[in-house]
């Protein structure tokens, strides 16, 4: 936190005491320093003496002390109540977050990856590094849409300081990967007070890959925001977005419409990594956040093309296996970063693309039920002969945070369009995993730390952990329930 920031959020209420005390001192210390100089020597006067020497001699701590036992503390005063009704709790990503300053100066706002039971402390990944652009991308858009953002000055420095965070972590032109994001940092090493940017990792590289998309995301939703309130920063998100924005028409916006075939499913090559759906619905939705603020018929034909490829990687239909689910990579479907549903519905609502709508509603429709009643899985690969398609292999563990909020997101979302209560009924049974209704028979979310356990792994054996991705995913599910008072009361 920088120095700037405490005293501008400390000053008003230091002047404000200050102006209460000299406001005391002139209405009851001159009156009364008048009215026991006409009677010096008599007992007022010596009432008043003693009772100065008392408010000069005691210490300032242990006179405030007194003050507040004598008219805050009261016998009869009730039983205290939480300060909110509230599900989303930040104490726990509160506790993750930490500001620190990078060589070049600059103070950012970091969330810790890992946080282990059970006594939550902090840890940083040897290989990989401490923080990442991937999870305080996230933490980031929870804070934008977080109700009191406008009026919690709190959580717009946070906000701000991980801004700066992302923004740090772009590749400069002339660098490998220039305008595409680094992921994490290094903490300092042993003798060092350094913290430096990993730019070689195989998960850190500037590259077109989940944290570049997420870095766009959270810069492309904040831009208005911060536009109102931090114009300068808002002119820097604008210029990395632009960097960014020529990068992914340079190398998406001009591919052809091919497909390749694997195990016999035909899929698209021309999403992030050929066929990631995954990744493109997450590119998606950062394109349309572009769109929405400044219509382009480039980023528009990109969004086009993006759309077709996520709407091409649908596989089977609600009588035939997959029962329409979204293949994420290749042959292979993933619950965790499975957004395509929700991208398509939205963004397809966005720019009228009915049939983006219809693909996403029918993987909702007859996909999430079936995996509700297997229990929900990890993932599955298929293999297809002709119309008849075969699972070759499929895992029901691990279990996370990352692979069920997406699925809260999509029916909300699909709730939203059709009114259709049927989806209030899924989002019940969905959320449900964070409150107990799972695999291990335990609540995932706690409301009263903030806290979501990392996943429940095979025997259903709960990982107790902490991390930065499970806590801020559970918290992502819960901000968007709250606003459905209809599937809390049949939560709770």
């Amino acid at each position: 936190t920088s120095i700037n920031a405490l005293l501008a959020r400390s000053l008003p209420y230091t002047m404000e005491l200050a102006a209460a005390a000299l406001l005391f001192g002139m209405v009851i210390g001159v009156p009364l320093g008048v009215w026991t100089a006409t009677r010096r020597g008599g007992p007022a006067d010596g009432a008043a003496r003693i009772f100065a020497l008392m408010g000069f001699s005691l210490p300032d701590f242990y006179l405030g002390v007194l003050l507040l036992l004598a008219f805050s503390c009261k016998k009869d005063q009730p039983t205290a109540q939480p300060a909110t009704d509230r599900f989303v709790n930040l104490s726990h990503l509160n506790r993750l977050y930490q500001a620190v300053k990078l060589p070049n100066g600059a103070e950012v706002g970091t969330v810790a990856i890992y946080s282990e039971a059970p006594d939550y402390r902090l840890v940083a990944d040897a290989d990989e590094g401490f923080t990442c652009v991937d999870d305080v991308a996230r933490a980031g858009l929870l804070l934008l849409r977080e109700p009191d953002l406008s009026t919690n000055p709190e959580k717009q420095m946070q906000l701000n300081a991980m801004i700066e965070f992302v923004l740090q972590l772009q590749a400069p032109d002339g660098a490998a990967g220039a305008g595409y994001f680094y992921n994490f940092l290094f903490p300092p090493t042993p003798g060092s007070s350094a913290i430096t940017i990993n730019k070689t990792g195989v998960t850190s590289v500037a590259q077109a890959n989940f944290w570049s998309w997420r870095a766009f995301w959270l810069l492309s939703e904040a831009a208005p925001t911060i536009q109102k309130t931090t114009p300068a920063l808002a002119a820097r998100i604008q210029t990395a977005v632009q960097k960014l924005t020529a990068n992914v028409l340079r190398d998406f916006g001009k591919r052809p419409r091919d497909f390749t075939f694997v195990r016999g499913v035909s899929v698209p090559k021309w999403l992030p990594f050929g066929s990631g759906s995954d990744q493109a619905a997450i590119l998606l939705l950062s394109l349309n956040n572009l769109y929405q603020q400044s219509p382009n018929a480039d980023v528009l034909a990109l969004m086009d093309l993006l759309g077709a490829g996520m709407v091409a990687m649908q596989a089977g239909d609600a009588n035939t296996f997959p029962f329409g689910a979204i293949l994420s990579f290749e042959n292979t479907w993933h619950a965790y970063a499975s957004d395509q549903a929700y991208a398509l519905l939205r963004v397809g609502k966005a720019l009228n693309k009915p049939d983006w709508q219809a693909t996403a509603r029918r993987e909702i429709d007859s996909f999430y039920p079936y995996l509700i009643q297997q229990g929900l899985l990890e993932s599955f690969e298929i293999e297809q002969s002709g119309s008849d398609i075969k699972t070759l292999k499929t895992s029901k563990f691990s279990q996370i945070a990352y692979g069920v909020r997406p699925m809260v997101w999509a029916v909300l979302e699909a709730y939203d369009q059709t009114k259709d209560i049927k989806y209030i009924d899924l989002a019940v049974q969905l959320a449900g995993w964070f409150l107990g209704k799972n695999p291990a028979n335990t609540v995932m979310y706690d409301r009263t730390t903030g806290r979501a356990y990392d996943g429940i792994g095979p025997n259903a054996v709960v990982n107790k952990n902490a991390g930065a991705e499970s806590t801020i995913e559970a918290l992502w599910a819960f901000q968007r329930l709250e606003q459905y008072p209809e599937v809390l009361k049949k939560l709770f």
